[in-house]
């Protein structure tokens, strides 16, 4: 499972999205020093869930801190739409995690994904963790469907870390959307 793990997440995962800092020279839209700023957030984070299946306190408390740093010295952001975003983020997982572990009997995401999230909510505000969440989804659920299809395992006995994924989706909406 390690071995697994390092060739293709490790590898793949971060590798694509290593790619999208140079579409920052090709987007107005997004102030550069914040831009890097969540960008270098989501890259540590993305690699230590891959790596650890983990998402430490620690880097998830950074995200957050640095999104309202980020809000309170930007002219012009509705500041509440950001701290729904963070309130949402935060409360969101845990609520799916507990009509999964209903239908299931057991865990299925982590509290450190929703803790992932209310910094991601925190940076881009309520209204662009949907699209988040759907960038995320489609990527998680690709990444799953080729390590399944690569070790002939069903996907729903492997065990996947989402932070990369929700990192992914986050960096793709503060790119393309408003």
């Amino acid at each position: 499972m390690t071995e697994a793990r390092w060739g293709s997440g490790v590898i793949i995962v971060p590798g694509l999205i290593c790619l999208l800092p140079g579409l920052l020279f090709f987007q107005a839209a997004p102030p550069g020093l914040p831009s890097l700023l969540l960008f270098f957030n989501l890259w540590v984070l993305a690699c230590y869930d891959l790596v650890s299946f983990r998402l430490p306190n620690l880097l998830t408390l950074t995200l957050f801190i640095t999104g309202a740093m980020y809000v309170a010295t930007s002219p012009g952001l509705f500041v509440w739409d950001h701290f729904i975003g963070a309130v949402v983020g935060l409360v969101f997982f845990p609520a799916v995690n507990a009509v999964y572990k209903l239908v299931r009997g057991r865990d299925g995401i982590g509290i450190g994904d929703a803790k992932l999230l209310a910094g991601i909510g925190m940076w881009l505000g309520w209204a662009l963790l949907p699209p988040v969440l759907l960038v995320a989804s489609i990527a998680g659920l690709l990444y799953g469907g080729g390590l399944a299809f690569a070790t002939k395992q069903p996907i729903a006995t492997s065990k996947i870390p989402f932070g990369p994924f929700l990192c992914l989706g986050a960096w793709v909406a503060w790119l393309y959307l408003p």
